[in-house]
Parts: structure tokens; C-alpha cells; sequence
């Protein structure tokens, strides 16, 4: 969190977005500046969940799907930036990030053969908006939060602040001139609270892999699945991304998950870098990629 003692004051709120607590911290010399840019950081989080939610059905997400396999369907801004990055992402990647996969977490119409076959290069994104080549449904769980994320910094930015920091259920995002500390909470019954980067102007994605899996209709299911295997992938692992956008960090959490080490190359084309926490023995252990000399926490 923000330290405390600057001259600058600081106001901070929280509000349900995105299936999870977004919180949102803002410096600024006048309170006026500072209500005006929650009130703009939080006005972009809604936007963004109106746009690409996949539970609501009244969302643009939920649109495209029900569409974009029959004609060419109009997207709007925050939809086309998504998709753009996430189809670039599943590119470099080579599908190890896919946003197609989301059908294979659920046991539903969506989970049929003929959508859990498709894959991102079924996407088709150009001027005229996006058409699908095949039945399949679009799922950005694994990006729409840090897109979100950095919307919202962007707001506070605009309308006058000197430092802030936007939190969304482990997708945070800051700048100013002073570093932050922070620290990651581990998953499980053993969770620890690990430091992990002192962060000025940057952002931190953490995915709790196989934390909130579930039993359904006698099958588990996980947030994290993936696209080669067609299974959920269980994990006890948390692993955290440090990237220069909430974006680019928050997709990556899914490639460093499902590939550990092999996905150094990625990490360093998108200017980031990972920790991987894993159990071993009673402790955690973290391993830092590109770094992958590891030490006991």
C-alpha cells in the first residue's frame, strides 16, 4: 500500500468489478483532484466489466459470441485493445495462451466438441471488427482484469494524480515517485506472505494456480486450463509476473504457470519477469525467471 506521512494526501475506496475487490488508491495536493480521479478509475473498471464480461449476458463479450461465427461483428475500442493483445500473447506463445480456452473449464453447451476444438487462430481481428472461422466462444478472464487495471491508472493519471495504485484481486498496478513493497499471499492451507519487489511505476499479476478449483458434476474444474492436454491444469504453485502493464502481466501468469522456465524467452521480449512459489517440504520455495537459481522462503 501507499506510505503514509507526504504532504500529499491520500484518499482510496473499493468497489465489487470483475468478480472480485477492486481497490483504488490516489494522491493528489486537493481533495477535489482526488475524488475526481477515483471517481474516473473507477468509472473505467465498470466500463471494461461491461464490455468484455463473459457471466453477463447483456456484455459486448457475450454479443460477439452468440455472433461472430455467422458475420463480421463491430467491437468496440476496449474489446479490439483486449483481443489485439490477447491474439498477439497466444501468438508468441504458441497457443500456450489461448483466449478460446475457456470452454474447456466448463461442463456446458460451450464445452462441445466442436468449441473446445477451436483455437485463438480461429479469431479473426482486422478494421471492419471480428469474425469467427468456427464455433467457439471467447473467454479474457485471464487478461480483462489487468486491461482494467490499466484503464484505471490511466484515469488517475488524467485527472491530476501524483501517485496511485489500483488493486484487483491480485492484478495491482502503481506509479509515483516514492517504491512500493510488495507482497504476494500464497494459496492453500499452508499460505504464507512472501515480499516479492519494491515497485515505483510498474505492475504485478499473481495467479493462485489450482487455488480456487471446484468439483463439478463429478469432475474438477480450475481457472487455469490447458489448451494441449484439453484438461484443467491443478497446481499448488502461485505465480507472479512483474511487467510494465497489467496487461501484459496478467496474461503471462497463465504462460509461466503451464510452462515454467521454457517461457524465459516470452518473459523477455514483453519486458517482464517471473516468481514461481511452490511447496516443497514445509516451506515455499521461489524460483525467479529469468533468474532460475532458487531459495528457500
Amino acid at each position: 500500500m501507499l506510505e503514509q506521512g507526504d504532504a500529499v494526501s491520500r484518499d482510496r475506496a473499493a468497489q465489487l468489478w470483475l468478480g472480485t475487490l477492486v481497490e483504488i488508491s490516489v494522491r493528489a495536493r486537493a481533495a477535489a483532484t482526488r475524488q475526481a480521479a477515483l471517481a474516473a478509475g473507477f468509472a473505467a473498471i465498470e466500463r471494461v466489466h461491461r464490455a468484455l464480461s463473459a457471466q453477463d449476458p447483456a456484455s459486448e463479450l457475450s454479443r460477439l459470441n452468440r455472433s461472430a461465427a455467422r458475420q463480421v461483428q463491430f467491437v468496440s475500442e476496449d474489446l479490439r485493445a483486449v483481443l489485439r493483445r490477447a491474439l498477439e500473447i497466444a501468438r508468441r506463445s504458441s497457443g500456450v495462451f489461448d483466449p478460446t480456452v475457456g470452454a474447456l473449464r466448463f461442463d456446458d453447451a460451450l464445452a462441445r466438441r466442436d468449441v473446445a476444438a477451436a483455437t485463438w487462430r480461429d479469431v479473426e481481428l482486422d478494421a471492419r471488427g471480428v469474425r469467427f472461422h468456427r464455433l467457439l466462444a471467447l473467454d479474457f478472464d485471464g487478461i480483462a482484469k489487468g486491461y482494467a487495471v490499466d484503464c484505471a491508472i490511466a484515469a488517475l493519471r488524467s485527472h491530476g494524480a501524483s501517485a496511485g495504485e489500483v488493486n484487483a484481486g491480485g492484478d495491482l498496478r502503481v506509479f509515483g515517485a516514492k517504491a512500493q513493497a510488495v507482497h504476494v499471499r500464497t494459496s492453500g492451507p499452508q499460505a504464507i506472505i512472501v515480499p516479492l519487489v519494491a515497485l515505483r511505476d510498474g505492475a504485478v499479476a499473481t495467479s493462485a494456480c489450482g487455488g480456487q478449483r471446484r468439483l463439478r458434476q463429478g469432475r474438477w474444474t480450475a481457472p487455469l486450463a490447458d489448451r494441449r492436454s484439453k484438461l484443467p491444469r491443478m497446481s499448488t504453485r502461485t505465480v507472479s509476473v512483474i511487467a510494465p502493464d497489467c496487461i501484459t502481466a496478467d496474461a503471462l501468469t497463465k504462460v509461466v504457470a503451464l510452462e515454467g522456465a521454457a517461457s524465459v524467452q516470452l518473459l523477455a521480449e514483453c519486458g517482464a519477469v517471473a516468481a514461481i512459489l511452490s511447496p516443497a517440504r514445509g516451506r515455499w520455495r521461489c524460483t525467479r525467471i529469468p533468474d532460475s537459481s532458487a531459495a528457500a522462503a
